[in-house]
């Protein structure tokens, strides 16, 4: 199966022992899996099998969302966005000895706080202490001063095993502290009226070559779906944020993986439209503190004539610590 023929959102993407496995919510013939594909040159993949199935015997009701797996302390740990049967959504977090799974939850609840709605949980591992970074939901937070629903990226430490939140929560930063975010408000369809939100998808971090922390995120930046960044010397922030967008044509939802050549890449899906999501690949440079340019080698099979104005040739592969 080409690549392009695989319709996905919020791609995953993991290199191990040779091959790459790409992970999706949206191969799931019912919605109650997820599902990984294989490759060895991110271009022409097996099909899809499944890695973990739903249970709604405890917390959990639906909705899969932004499957991410990690290898942490030699075990593959899946993150994973789900609706709870009290109306809320969190991310779960199980584990496997091997990419393919089974993935088996570690704890019988969310590992984000469980009274907001969390999505998109993501691991970032400081020295020995590991964090669930998440984004909490945009319709979970409104803010009367401002007029509009306002997303947050936030984090929670976490024990040694992934299994027990440790302190409490804290905020990064909220969706509308980025100028280009602020400047930029997505109109949206909500509970009978049109509203006005600030979106904070798909937190991501990187360590650029100078040791800061380099975090990617994706709201609606009036509509449009972005990919756009900030740095901070350690996850407590401050944070910098970007000027401009990383992506700006209408795709998002970063990651970044490192080839087995070593080549540092990003995948998003794009475009953000039903039912044309793809899987796409691009080169990223880190220039100047930050990860500036992105080659276009590789974008999205139906829309290589649509290329992002920051797409541009690159040079090098992205150096990091």
């Amino acid at each position: 199966m080409n690549r392009k023929d695989i319709r996905t959102r919020d791609p995953f993407i993991v290199a191990h022992d040779g091959i790459y496995y790409l992970y999706c919510a949206t191969g799931s013939k019912d919605g109650k899996s997820i599902v990984a594909y294989r490759s060895r040159d991110l271009e022409e993949w097996e099909d899809a099998e499944e890695v973990y199935r739903l249970s709604t015997e405890t917390w959990k009701l639906a909705e899969l969302w932004a499957p991410e797996v990690h290898l942490y302390r030699g075990k593959f740990y899946l993150f994973l966005s789900i609706k709870g049967k009290n109306g809320l959504r969190g991310t779960e977090i199980s584990v496997a000895d091997t990419p393919m799974g089974p993935f088996v939850p570690i704890a019988d609840r969310a590992a984000t706080p469980l009274d907001k709605s969390c999505i998109d949980g993501t691991l970032f591992v400081d020295g020995d202490t590991p964090y669930i970074v998440y984004s909490r939901d945009w319709p979970d937070h409104y803010v009367p001063e401002k007029g509009a629903y306002v997303g947050q990226i936030s984090a929670q430490q976490l024990s040694e095993d992934l299994t027990t939140p440790v302190g409490e929560p804290f905020c990064l930063f909220e969706s509308s502290d980025c100028p280009y975010s602020a400047e930029r408000p997505a109109k949206h369809p909500w509970a009978g009226e049109d509203v006005i939100r600030f979106g904070s998808d798909a937190p991501f971090l990187n360590r650029l070559s100078d040791g800061r922390l380099f975090l990617t995120w994706s709201p609606f930046a009036a509509n449009n779906y972005v990919v756009l960044g900030a740095v901070a010397e350690d996850i407590h922030g401050p944070w910098t944020h970007i000027n401009a967008p990383l992506y700006d044509n209408n795709g998002g939802h970063a990651m970044f993986f490192t080839t087995f050549d070593g080549v540092r890449k990003m995948c998003i899906h794009q475009p953000e439209r039903y039912p044309d999501e793809r899987p796409t690949i691009l080169n990223a440079v880190e220039r100047d503190g930050q990860i500036s340019e992105l080659c276009s080698a590789s974008t999205h099979p139906k829309s290589r004539r649509e290329r992002s104005p920051r797409s541009a040739p690159c040079k090098s592969p992205a150096e990091f610590a």
